[in-house]
C-alpha cells in the first residue's frame, strides 16, 4: 500500500493549480518551450484527467506528480516512435479525435516536490501509473524516459549511455535503475523525443548564457549540447530518451 493518498484529476480538480505548481518548478527554462508541448499539454487537464495523478501526503501536500495518456500501441519496437516524448503525446490525442481503442498507458513526466527528493517517491508515482493502467485494462505502461544523471556525461551518445552499468550490474543512471527494479526493461532509445527551437536570444535568456558564435555549446542540465547558427539567429536543441515498458500482464 502506498504512503501517500493517490488521487487523479478527475477525482480532486482542486489540486491542479498546485500540482502545474511542482511540474513547472522541476524543469530548466529552456524544457518549457517545446512546441509539441505548447499546442498539446493541455489535453491532459482537458481531455484525460483520470490518468493524471498526484501524490498526497498527510497534509494533503502534493509529495509527487505524474502524467499519463493513453495510446494504442501494438507492442513491437519499430511502433515506438523515434520523437518519444511529442511523438508519443500527439499519438494520444490523435487516437482520441480518431476513436482508436487505446492498449497501452504511456508516462509523460514524474516529479517528485522538493520536501520529497531522496526518499523513493518516484518509485510510489511508477507505481501509481501503474495502478492508473490496471483500472483502464491496459496492458502495458510504457515511458520515454529521460535519464536524470545524463546531463553530467552531455558528450556521451545516449546508445552507449544506456549500456553503462553500476558495481551490482544494474543500469548505471538511477532514473532508468527505479523503472528497471519495477521490472521495466530498456527497448529502445528515441533520438528526438523533444525538439526545442529559438532565437538566439531566447536561449540566452533561458540559460543566462552568452552564445558569441556559431558552434555547439553546453547547456545547464541539457542532456546533448545546443546548436547556436548565429548567421541564422537560431537555437536548435534535440533531446535523445529512453523507452522502456512495464509490463502489466
Amino acid at each position: 500500500m502506498s504512503r501517500f493518498q493517490v488521487v487523479t484529476v478527475a477525482e480532486r480538480p482542486d489540486v491542479l493549480d498546485a500540482l502545474d505548481a511542482v511540474n513547472t518548478a522541476a524543469w530548466p527554462e529552456f524544457m518549457h518551450h517545446d512546441s509539441v508541448a505548447d499546442e498539446l499539454f493541455h489535453y491532459l487537464y482537458d481531455t484525460f484527467p483520470t490518468y493524471q495523478v498526484a501524490l498526497l501526503d498527510e497534509r494533503g501536500a502534493i509529495a509527487g506528480t505524474g502524467n499519463t495518456i493513453p495510446v494504442r500501441w501494438d507492442g513491437t519496437l519499430d511502433d515506438l516512435p523515434d520523437d518519444g516524448w511529442g511523438g508519443i503525446l500527439r499519438r494520444g490525442v490523435e487516437g482520441y479525435h480518431g476513436q482508436i481503442a487505446p492498449t497501452t498507458l504511456s508516462a509523460l513526466q514524474a516529479v517528485v516536490a522538493p520536501a520529497y527528493k531522496g526518499q523513493g517517491v518516484s518509485r510510489d508515482i511508477l507505481l501509481a501509473m501503474r495502478g492508473v493502467a490496471a483500472r483502464h485494462d491496459l496492458n502495458a505502461v510504457i515511458a520515454p524516459v529521460r535519464p536524470n544523471q545524463k546531463h553530467r556525461y552531455p558528450l556521451t551518445p545516449m546508445e552507449r549511455y544506456i549500456t553503462w552499468q553500476d558495481a551490482d550490474g544494474q543500469l548505471f543512471d538511477a532514473w532508468l535503475r527505479t523503472h528497471q527494479r519495477l521490472g521495466a526493461a530498456v527497448m529502445k532509445v528515441c533520438p528526438r523525443s523533444m525538439d526545442i527551437r529559438g532565437t538566439v536570444a531566447e536561449w540566452e535568456a533561458w540559460t543566462g548564457m552568452r552564445f558569441p558564435e556559431t558552434g555547439s555549446y553546453i547547456i545547464p542540465d541539457a542532456l546533448f549540447p545546443l546548436e547556436i547558427d548565429r548567421e541564422a539567429d537560431s537555437g536548435l536543441y534535440i533531446e535523445p530518451n529512453v523507452w522502456m515498458c512495464h509490463p502489466l500482464t
